[in-house]
């Protein structure tokens, strides 16, 4: 038991209210109901709270001293959107982030409309019967079956061009300690921030000035983050996000990124294109790692090479803002996701613990 935390009241928080998280819909640009949700649950936590033009939520919880810490977790999700309805009522496509075409095979839908959401079924032009594929079709293969049986019809059900659709999967606790959903990346770590926000004002401990902050249009180039990072200007930034866990058969122990119950990532670097990516503070690693070891919290050390978070727009901002990340291991990212619970207890330990022992500058200034 940690000496600050009750871990089985967190246990029962997880399976509780994750599954809440991960079924709104949240499309980039279209975060609409997420946000509601987090405005309604972090207002009681913090001094005081905005939403900015771009749609950024962000909060600020007065601390001592002069040094402000931002934590970002953005809470928009991977999708599609509606580019054309034809003459019988099918609907085509278009990504909207990091959406494969190979998991969107016969997979249910909820598309947002006007008039509320409809329901649909996603499939090819050659969906296996009476026609096979042979390789995987490009997006514009594929399309949504509504019910509807003309245009007019589907445009009566709110049906219009811009609609924003999500994919369902649904949340399951699966064996003892591992759970599965939609949108883990990165309604997961949405909740960990609130979580951990609701533990410093409920524990009383001695804060810095914190921003937490909830971010959109990650999935689309961390549009929000930028924004954000501009307006507050921190001292320091962390960014809040999911990242692979391949430890899964017939991949190679040293291919692996990071595994289910081995603790948090903290990030060392992400895949480095096109003037993205990040390459972490390296005393802001090594603080995090002694803070990890110091609270008996397992860790990992996490190379990312295969994608970024916000921390890789924010770093950049004003004259540079030194910059982390922390990273919950997930498998089967931006598909049917999976998390382990004690790796959920321990990132919200983690992070606690980190602004518990926050020391303005610490992570950069030269000794």
């Amino acid at each position: 038991m940690n000496e600050f935390i009750d871990e089985n009241r967190l246990r029962q928080q997880i399976l509780n209210n994750v599954g809440a998280w991960c079924d709104l819909h949240g499309v980039s640009g279209y975060e609409d109901d997420v946000t509601q949700k987090v405005f309604h649950e972090i207002k009681e936590y913090v001094d005081d709270i905005s939403i900015d033009p771009l749609g950024n939520i962000i909060g600020f919880k007065k601390g001592t001293g002069k040094e402000k810490l931002l934590i970002a977790a953005h809470i928009d999700e991977i999708g599609l959107m509606v580019r054309h309805i034809d003459d019988r009522g099918f609907l085509y496509v278009e990504k909207i982030g990091g959406i494969r075409t190979q998991n969107l095979f016969a997979r249910t839908c909820s598309i947002k409309t006007e008039k509320g959401f409809v329901d649909g079924l996603v499939n090819t032009i050659n969906p296996g019967r009476p026609k096979a594929i042979k390789e995987i079709p490009e997006i514009r293969e594929f399309f949504i079956d509504i019910g509807a049986t003309s245009k007019q019809e589907a445009v009566e059900m709110g049906i219009e061009l811009g609609n924003t659709v999500s994919l369902n999967y649904e949340f399951k606790l699966l064996g003892k300690n591992r759970i599965i959903g939609k949108a883990l990346d990165n309604r997961l770590l949405v909740f960990i921030l609130i979580e951990v926000m609701k533990l410093c004002k409920d524990t009383g401990i001695e804060t810095p000035n914190i921003f937490p902050v909830f971010t959109v249009q990650e999935e689309v180039g961390c549009r929000g983050a930028r924004t954000a990072a501009y307006t507050v200007n921190p001292d320091t930034a962390i960014a809040l996000d999911v990242t692979v866990a391949n430890d899964t058969p017939q991949i190679a122990k040293h291919d692996y990124i990071s595994q289910l119950d081995h603790g948090p990532g903290i990030k060392l670097m992400d895949k480095i294109y096109n003037g993205m990516g990040m390459i972490s503070s390296p005393k802001m690693v090594q603080k995090m790692k002694s803070i990890a070891r110091n609270n008996n919290i397992p860790f990992q050390l996490e190379v990312f090479p295969s994608g970024t978070t916000d921390a890789a727009a924010m770093h950049l901002e004003r004259g540079g803002i030194p910059s982390g990340g922390i990273a919950i291991p997930t498998r089967y990212v931006h598909a049917h996701e999976m998390a382990s619970v004690d790796d959920i207890v321990h990132t919200i330990l983690f992070l606690f613990h980190y602004i518990r022992e926050f020391k303005g500058g610490h992570q950069w200034q030269s000794t």
